[in-house]
């Protein structure tokens, strides 16, 4: 008997030795895992220091709030003009019966688009890029407070893609107005914001780093007078973003944000932006002489690498090459020759071709620069003075103004005949042009004009034929108000009040 409880005693007493190895197994492997992901991670602290998080966080706030309510929303407007061609005109579909075979002037679906800019001084002027406004017939501007207004563009120049829009405030009306940095004293590494509006995303704020500098477009093609000397950037830039300003921690405006890597349709990890020293030199021609006066040496370079260093003797990898010199121009009066390396301007050193295009683009046609140069091994100055390109014709700047009363009015007509009065149910005894189509997105069609209304009066003058619409229509300016009294199938004669664009 004692036996067998003995061995009762026995098998419990090892039974629970071997739960508790399991435990002690158990524990063994998870303090291994733990051990094994420290050492992957490294040692992490008990508390973790947000401080130098939090700070860089204020900085990003303080830059967007300097810089923000001087933003602009840019929209656009391109509209074709009218044209004599058929099968065109935007008429609804249960007006169209009423024209039959009539081949009426076509009025054709406005484009529209959209970018950025920010206000450069309290007079209204506005930086943007070229392309933003490029062949705009209206152009509106909205700032992030929700001010609107129609904006004219002074001027635009493609090949640094900048232009200048001017806004009119009302009498005691202030405007924010950006700080402009330094864009030469950007470096490597600078966190950087991009300000616009992208994809229908209006005052957005992206943040990222200058990831270069003095770069070319990708697939860009070259001339003497293009910018090759953007800034590139990982701060996202979308479309929307183009015009707006790219700037530093302070908050003051160091590039103009302007085009996407390869030129795809969305940010894929780069952007570029023309510095703000080539783009202020830029809007102030632009403002003065109403185009980009573009400094001109007369040769054309290419950057130094490794073979043409040792070739040339040089002391370091850097510098632009000359490789043709035009006769007669200022470098070949000044004795610049091929093969001549320049490695400074003004004491200011030269990294590469793009460099000294763009140090050249902030300077002013007469102007007398000092060029270093290194020819046959040997280091030298030489003087030139600065000329001109010659500037190509540009097409002054579209505005909403037109010479077709049609365009200022925003709608054409056509006669009222007897038997498109009974169409439309009205007596034999109206009399009045009809409007037969309202230009889309016009002040007349956002304020109720359409298609088969009877018009009786323009500004309290009565009309009785297509004519009478053209003259009055000629003596109406851009900006004037229009008050129509019109005949409509429903409610009898109403008036219809709106204003046109400026």
């Amino acid at each position: 008997m004692r036996t067998g409880k003995y061995s009762y005693l026995l098998a419990g007493l090892v039974l629970l030795t071997a739960c508790g190895g399991g435990v002690d197994v158990q524990a063994q492997t998870r303090q291994s895992a733990r051990e094994e992901v420290r050492e992957q991670l490294g040692e992490t602290p008990a508390v973790i220091d947000t401080a130098q998080a939090a700070e860089l966080s204020n900085a990003f706030r303080g830059a967007a709030q300097q810089a923000l309510p001087a933003v602009v929303y840019v929209g656009v407007e391109r509209q074709a003009r009218l044209s004599q061609q058929s099968g065109q005109m935007q008429i609804p579909e249960q007006f169209r019966r009423f024209f039959g075979d009539v081949d009426p002037e076509m009025m054709p679906q406005p484009q529209e688009g959209n970018g950025s800019g920010f206000i450069i001084d309290e007079r209204g002027h506005i930086m943007t890029n070229a392309h933003v406004v490029a062949d705009a017939s209206n152009v509106m501007v909205r700032l992030v407070d929700g001010r609107e207004y129609d904006a004219e563009v002074v001027g635009a120049d493609r090949n640094s893609d900048v232009a200048v829009l001017r806004i009119t405030p009302g009498e005691g009306e202030e405007l924010p107005v950006v700080t402009f940095g330094d864009s030469d004293g950007l470096r490597v590494g600078d966190w950087v914001l991009a300000l616009g509006n992208p994809l229908g995303l209006d005052f957005s704020v992206t943040a990222g780093i200058v990831s270069a500098k003095g770069r070319g477009l990708p697939g860009g093609r070259l001339n003497p007078m293009q910018l090759e000397s953007y800034i590139q950037t990982d701060a996202a830039i979308n479309p929307g973003n183009s015009g707006g300003p790219l700037v530093d921690l302070l908050g003051r405006v160091v590039g103009v944000n302007t085009a996407i890597y390869g030129g795809g349709s969305r940010f894929v990890g780069y952007g570029f932006a023309v510095p703000v020293g080539i783009a202020r030199k830029a809007a102030q021609d632009l403002l003065e002489y109403g185009y980009v006066r573009r400094p001109r040496i007369g040769v054309s370079v290419q950057t130094v690498n490794a073979v043409d260093a040792e070739v040339y003797r040089l002391p370091e990898v850097r510098g632009a090459e000359v490789s043709t010199v035009e006769e007669g121009a200022p470098a070949s009066r000044a004795g610049i020759r091929v093969g001549d390396v320049i490695v400074a301007v003004d004491g200011e050193p030269i990294q590469d071709s793009p460099d000294l295009t763009a140090n050249l683009a902030r300077r002013q046609p007469g102007e007398e620069v000092a060029l270093t140069l290194y020819r046959d091994g040997r280091r030298q100055d030489i003087e030139v003075t600065l000329g001109e390109f010659e500037q190509a014709e540009t097409p002054e700047p579209r505005r909403a103004e037109s010479d077709r009363p049609e365009e200022t009015l925003g709608f054409s007509v056509a006669p009222l005949t007897p038997q498109l009065a009974s169409q439309l149910g009205h007596g034999r005894n109206v009399d009045g042009p009809v409007v037969e189509a309202v230009m889309p997105g016009s002040p007349a069609a956002q304020s109720g004009v359409g298609p088969g209304l009877v018009i009786l009066q323009i500004n309290g003058e009565s009309v009785s034929s297509v004519e009478d619409v053209q003259r009055i229509g000629r003596t109406i300016q851009p900006g004037d108000i229009i008050s129509l009294r019109v005949l409509t199938r429903d409610l009898g004669e109403t008036i219809i009040n709106y204003r046109t664009r400026r």
